[in-house]
């Protein structure tokens, strides 16, 4: 199907996924900061007010991702975003009222990540519905880097709303950018169909057959390992960075607080621009060739996230500040190229249950590496094998990128 083809509509589209991924990143972030004044509110420690803020919510996203898949592919992307934006919305709505028990806090943050949950992993669907092939690594590359700027606006006007109306107010405002997106989607209802109406129409319609073929197909599994080492390596390595920065030496690098902060907000915004570019590269630079450039794209993340640990890096602010940017870039690419893959390679009809289940598994990559890199730091008191640990995960990534074909088995599938 030529561009042409393809309606002005689209980019309505991917404004209004934009809004409801920026505001997905807000709201799974929005109580760090604020977790003294919750814990305060709540009664609790902090450790019990992290987990109770944090861990319903990551746990449901992931549930989410897998059930929205198979959701968005049977109601239509218009009524599961709809129903999806409506239920994060109204639970920030819900937060000044409910959320100030531990037992409410709880319920709104799960039905939060509910919600949130098919919205980051139907990127897939939604790029081979709407947009031709050349396209789709720019939708998802937008679409990963929209993540990652809600999550710093989440950091830095979370508190700032908080000291002038209290942390609820704060998590209520953040759920009103989802109200926004929630608009938009109502307007998509009413807007044209997608070129690819007819095709995803036919899921739930004998296409299960066809999913069923999915589980056979080592590209499949390889995409997922690849994804699910991604989350690994950006979790694991997001929670160790910043406090190896600051904290004194032996364990850290002493520079403190406020460069940690400098420094990740810049590697935050390479990343950004690493998702971004990530369309351009794979299709101009890589010609196309998926597994090269998930391979390419984790071996220099695990390069620079190693580089770290040199004495000539660590010891130098400006090149450390080099290096990390360079690891934000690189790190920023594998994921939107492996969504762009399945996009690309899965029929139309299915592409959402391939999406959403490959996006809803990778979540756990990111818990398991907060556990890990946590662990390593508690038993050695030292970010070193914290930090290898990140980098191994980065090699098994790029290897599982490298062994990446596109399934035959499917005489549609690609765009």
């Amino acid at each position: 199907m030529s561009t042409s083809n393809y309606p002005a509509f689209r980019w309505y589209v991917l404004f209004a996924v934009i809004v409801a991924t920026l505001a997905q990143g807000m709201i799974l972030i929005a109580p760090t900061p604020l977790v003294g004044e919750i814990s305060k509110t709540l009664g609790v420690d902090l450790g019990a007010t992290t987990g109770a803020a944090m861990l319903p919510f990551t746990l449901m996203v992931a549930i989410g991702g897998m059930v929205g898949g198979a959701v968005v592919d049977k109601w239509g992307v218009a009524r599961t975003f709809i129903g999806c934006c409506l239920l994060a919305a109204v639970c920030a709505a819900l937060v000044p009222v409910l959320g100030t028990s531990l037992l409410g806090l709880v319920a709104l943050r799960a039905l939060q990540g509910l919600g949130c949950g098919p919205i980051i992993a139907s990127g897939p669907r939604l790029a081979a519905e709407w947009f031709p092939a050349p396209q789709r690594g720019l939708f998802q590359g937008l679409q990963g880097a929209a993540l990652s700027l809600g999550i710093t606006i989440g950091l830095i006007a979370g508190p700032a709303i908080a000291s002038n109306s209290g942390w609820p107010t704060a998590l209520l405002w953040f759920g009103a950018v989802m109200g926004v997106a929630l608009l938009l989607f109502v307007g998509y209802a009413f807007g044209p169909k997608s070129p690819a109406a007819e095709i995803v129409g036919q899921a739930g319609h004998g296409d299960d057959g066809l999913f069923k073929k999915v589980f056979g197909l080592p590209a499949f599994w390889l995409t997922l390992v690849a994804v699910f080492s991604l989350s690994w390596v950006m979790q694991g390595y997001n929670d160790l960075t910043p406090g190896h920065i600051a904290v004194p030496a032996p364990a850290g690098l002493g520079m403190g607080p406020e460069v940690a902060g400098t420094i990740m907000g810049i590697y935050t915004l390479a990343f950004m621009l690493g998702s971004i570019a990530s369309g351009v590269v794979v299709e101009k630079v890589f010609r196309g060739r998926y597994s090269l450039a998930i391979l390419v794209s984790f071996a220099l993340t695990a390069v620079f996230c190693a580089s770290v640990l040199l004495p000539m890096v660590n010891q130098n602010q400006t090149l450390l500040t080099v290096c990390l940017i360079l690891a934000g870039f690189f790190m920023g690419m594998p994921n939107p190229i492996s969504l762009t893959f399945i996009s690309n390679n899965y029929p139309e009809s299915i592409t959402g249950r391939v999406g959403g289940l490959t996006m809803g598994l990778s979540i756990f990559g990111g818990t398991i590496a907060v556990a890990a890199g946590s662990y390593a730091l508690h038993a050695t008191g030292l970010y070193t094998i914290s930090i290898i640990i990140v980098v191994v995960v980065a090699v098994i990534g790029a290897l599982a990128g490298a062994s990446i074909k596109a399934p035959g088995v499917f005489s549609s599938g690609q765009a």
